[in-house]
C-alpha cells in the first residue's frame, strides 16, 4: 500500500497542480496551486517516513546534486534570517505565495522522495499524467483563442469568454492564470513529449504524440509570448545539436542505424510547428496567413464603454511598452543588489525592496502605480532579495545539472555501450532545462514551473542510474542508534507510526485551513470593495482567527474595522468605539512586526483616514503614516499627490503645494496633480 501511495501522489501532483484553480480564493491560480502542492508534499514524505519505518530502512538515495542544493537552501535560509520582511520570506509573496523559503523546502523534500522512491518505469509514468494535463489544458486554450473559455463555462454557464475582464481570445492562458505561465509551462513540456515521439515503436503511438506536440505548440503560439518562445527555440536548438552530434559521433561508426530516426523526425517536428505560425503568427511574428482568409469587417456603431480594470501588468500580459518598463524594473532591482550585496534584501521581498529603489522614470510609464512584486527576471530576482550568496547558490544549482547532462551526452556518444532512449531522454529534459533559462531571463517561476525545475533533475538521475543509496554513519552515531532502538522495539516502532500519521493528517489538516482562511479573506475583500463594511468584517475577522499569523489578513481587518466604525458612528457609538479600537490595535500591531512592508503603510494610511471621519485627532496621525510611507517609497509620487489633499483639509496650503510640486517634480505629465496645483496657486479672485 504504502509503495503505491507515493508514486500515485506524484502522478496526481504532475496532473492536476497545473489544472487546479478556483474562483472562490484571493488569488484563482497560483495560491491553490502552492497549496496543492504543500498538500501533495505532507503527504509524500509522510508515506515516505512510514515506509522506512515499516520497511525497517533508510530509504535515502544521494545525486550529484545534493551538495548544490543544500547550498542553495542554507543561503535562502540565511537571507529569512536578515530579511526585510522575515513573514514574506517564509511564505511567499501572498497572492504569488510560490518562491518563499516554505515552498523551496517543500520542493527540495519532493526531489528527494521522487529519487528515493522511483524507478525509470514510474518517471515515464509520472511524466505521461503530466503529459495528459497539458493536453487538457492545451485544448483549453485553443478553446479560449476561439472564444469560448470552458472556466466561463464552469463558472457561469455561458459558452464565451466574457467571463474575465482580458482579452482571453487575444492571449490564451487557461488554468493558468497568465498567458507567459502559460506559455513557459507548454514550452518546458514540449521537450519530454518530444522524447515520447521520437522513441515510439508504433506507428499510432507516434501518431498519438504528434499530436500532442502540435496541440501543445498551437496552444503555446495562441499565448503569444516573446520570453517562452525564445526560450524554446534556444531548447529546439540544443535538442537538434545533440541528436545531430549523436547521429554523426556515433551512427557513423556502426553498420546499421537506428529505424527511428531522430534527427527526420526533429525536423518534421519543426516543419509542423513553422506551418502553426504562417498560419497563426507568432510571438516574434505579425504574418497571419488564416487573416488573409477572413471576412472583412462589417461596420458597426461605435459606443464607447469604460475602460476595463488591469487586472496585471504590462510585463506578464505583454504590449507595446513591456521592453521599457522591464529595462527600468531591471534598474531598481540592480539599485536593491547594490544595496544589499550578500544576502539581499530578502528572499521575495522584492515588492518592498523595489518601491525604496525605484527610479524615478518609472512614473512616466503607463504602469507607474502598478505594484511589481518580482523583477521580471529570475536571475536579477535572485541578486536583489537573496544577494550574491543566494544568486550563487542557484546559479551552482543549474549549473552542476546542466554539466551533469552534457557529460552524460558526451560520454555516451564515447562509450560503446550505450541506451539510445537515455540519450534522448536527457537530451530532451537539457533543452526543457534551456527553455526554463532563456524563458526566466524575461520572467519568473510559477509554482507548476517550480515543480519541473526541482523535479526534472530527480527524472534524469533516475534515468541515469546516477543515485547512490545513503549509509547511515558508524553503528556508535546517534542517528544509527535512533534507528535500531525504533526498527528493533515493537513498542517504539508502533509509536513512530503513530507520530508520523497523527503530524502527517494535523499538516494537511493545517494546509486545508489556510487554504479555507483564504476564501474567507477573499468574501471579505469582495464584500469592502463594494461598500459592505459589516460584511467584510465578519468575513475578514474569520479569516484572522483562522489564519491568526497572517499580517495581511490583519491589515486588511483593521481597514474595514475602521469603515464600520466610521458607518455606525452616529447609529452605535458603542460599537463604533471598540472597532475602532480594534482598527487601531491590529494597524499597530501589523506594523510594529512587519515595518518595511509598504503595502501594509498603504492600508494604514487609509486605515487612519477612515478614523479621521470620527476623530479629526487622526488627521494627524494619517499624515504621520503617510511620511513613513514616504521614507520606504520616496519615489512614488501619489504618496504625495494624497498628503496634499490631506494636508488641504486642514488648511496647511504652503505644505499641500510643497507636497504637489513634488509630485509633479516625480511625474510631469501627472494630471490630477497638475490641476491640483494649478487651483492651489492660482491667484484668489476678488
Amino acid at each position: 500500500m504504502l509503495t503505491r501511495i507515493i508514486p500515485y501522489s506524484f502522478y496526481l501532483l504532475f496532473f492536476l497542480t497545473p489544472l487546479f484553480w478556483t474562483s472562490s480564493n484571493f488569488e484563482l491560480f497560483e495560491y491553490n496551486k502552492m497549496i496543492l502542492v504543500y498538500g501533495f508534499t505532507v503527504l509524500i514524505v509522510g508515506t515516505w517516513v512510514l515506509k522506512m519505518i515499516s520497511e525497517k530502512t533508510l530509504i535515502f538515495r544521494r545525486t550529484p546534486l545534493d551538495i548544490p542544493l543544500l547550498l542553495f537552501l542554507g543561503a535562502n535560509i540565511l537571507s529569512t534570517i536578515f530579511s526585510i520582511d522575515p513573514h514574506t520570506s517564509i511564505w511567499g509573496y501572498y497572492s504569488r505565495s510560490n518562491g518563499g523559503l516554505l515552498s523551496i523546502i517543500s520542493y527540495l523534500l519532493l526531489f528527494w522522495a521522487f529519487v528515493s522512491n522511483m524507478d525509470f518505469a514510474k518517471v515515464k509514468s509520472a511524466l505521461k499524467f503530466g503529459l495528459a494535463s497539458g493536453f487538457i489544458i492545451s485544448l483549453w486554450g485553443i478553446s479560449e483563442h476561439f472564444g469560448v473559455s470552458p472556466s466561463c463555462i464552469i463558472l457561469r454557464g455561458e459558452f464565451n469568454a466574457s467571463c474575465w475582464i482580458q482579452v482571453v481570445q487575444d492571449r490564451v492562458f487557461a488554468t493558468l492564470g497568465q498567458p507567459n505561465w502559460l506559455a513557459a509551462y507548454l514550452a518546458m513540456l514540449i521537450f519530454p513529449t518530444l522524447y515520447f515521439f521520437l522513441t515510439a515503436t508504433k506507428r499510432s503511438t507516434q501518431y498519438t504524440y504528434y499530436l500532442l506536440l502540435t496541440t501543445y505548440y498551437l496552444a503555446f503560439t495562441f499565448t503569444y509570448s516573446r520570453g517562452p518562445t525564445v526560450g524554446l527555440i534556444g531548447g529546439m536548438v540544443a535538442v537538434f545539436m545533440s541528436f545531430w552530434l549523436v547521429q554523426n559521433r556515433f551512427w557513423s561508426r556502426r553498420s546499421a542505424p537506428p529505424q527511428n530516426d531522430s534527427v527526420k523526425l526533429l525536423l518534421a517536428t519543426i516543419v509542423s510547428f513553422l506551418i502553426i505560425n504562417l498560419l497563426f503568427g507568432s510571438a516574434l511574428t505579425s504574418f497571419r496567413l488564416i487573416s488573409k482568409f477572413a471576412a472583412p469587417a462589417r461596420p458597426g456603431i461605435n459606443i464607447p464603454t469604460a475602460a476595463p480594470a488591469p487586472t496585471g501588468t504590462q510585463l506578464e500580459n505583454g504590449g507595446s511598452e513591456s521592453g521599457q518598463i522591464r529595462l527600468i524594473v531591471w534598474k531598481g532591482a540592480w539599485d536593491i543588489f547594490k544595496h544589499y550585496p550578500i544576502l539581499g534584501s530578502g528572499l521575495e521581498t522584492f515588492a518592498y525592496s523595489y518601491y525604496q529603489y525605484r527610479p524615478a522614470e518609472h512614473n512616466l510609464t503607463s504602469e507607474w502605480d502598478f505594484l511589481y512584486n518580482k523583477a521580471h527576471n529570475e536571475y536579477l530576482n535572485y541578486l536583489a532579495t537573496t544577494g550574491i550568496v543566494g544568486f550563487g547558490t542557484y546559479m551552482l544549482v543549474i549549473g552542476a545539472f546542466i554539466v551533469f547532462c552534457i557529460k552524460y551526452l558526451v560520454l555516451s556518444i564515447r562509450q560503446k555501450t550505450h541506451n539510445t532512449s537515455h540519450i534522448i531522454f536527457i537530451a530532451c529534459l537539457l533543452a526543457a532545462y534551456i527553455a526554463y533559462l532563456i524563458s526566466n531571463f524575461f520572467l519568473f517561476s510559477v509554482v507548476i514551473i517550480a515543480v519541473f525545475f526541482y523535479v526534472f533533475p530527480a527524472l534524469a538521475f533516475i534515468t541515469t542510474e546516477s543515485t547512490k543509496p545513503f549509509k547511515l554513519p558508524s553503528a556508535l552515531h546517534p542517528a544509527s542508534r535512533l534507528f535500531r532502538l525504533i526498527y528493533h522495539r515493537p513498542f517504539y516502532t508502533k509509536a513512530a507510526k503513530g507520530i508520523t500519521i497523527f503530524f502527517t493528517l494535523y499538516f494537511i489538516y493545517a494546509i486545508f485551513q489556510l487554504w479555507y482562511a483564504d476564501t474567507l479573506f477573499a468574501q471579505g475583500e469582495r464584500a469592502s470593495e463594494i461598500g459592505n463594511a459589516g460584511r467584510a468584517y465578519n468575513a475578514l475577522k474569520s479569516a484572522s482567527e483562522l489564519n491568526n499569523g497572517e499580517p495581511f489578513y490583519k491589515s486588511e481587518l483593521g481597514f474595514v474595522a475602521a469603515q464600520a466604525a466610521a458607518s455606525l458612528k452616529d447609529t452605535d457609538a458603542t460599537l463604533s468605539a471598540d472597532l475602532k479600537d480594534e482598527a487601531i490595535a491590529d494597524t499597530e500591531e501589523v506594523l510594529k512586526s512587519d515595518p518595511k512592508n509598504v503595502s501594509f503603510w498603504r492600508t494604514a494610511i487609509r486605515t487612519y483616514f477612515e478614523l479621521a471621519v470620527i476623530d479629526k485627532n487622526y488627521t494627524d496621525k494619517t499624515l504621520q503614516v503617510l511620511n513613513e510611507s514616504i521614507k520606504l517609497a520616496p519615489t512614488d509620487p501619489k504618496l504625495y499627490y494624497n498628503k496634499a489633499l490631506i494636508l488641504d483639509t486642514v488648511n496647511k496650503k504652503d505644505e499641500a503645494i510643497q507636497a504637489l510640486q513634488e509630485a509633479v517634480k516625480l511625474k510631469p505629465d501627472y494630471l490630477e496633480a497638475l490641476t491640483q496645483l494649478k487651483e492651489a496657486t492660482a491667484p484668489a479672485k476678488p
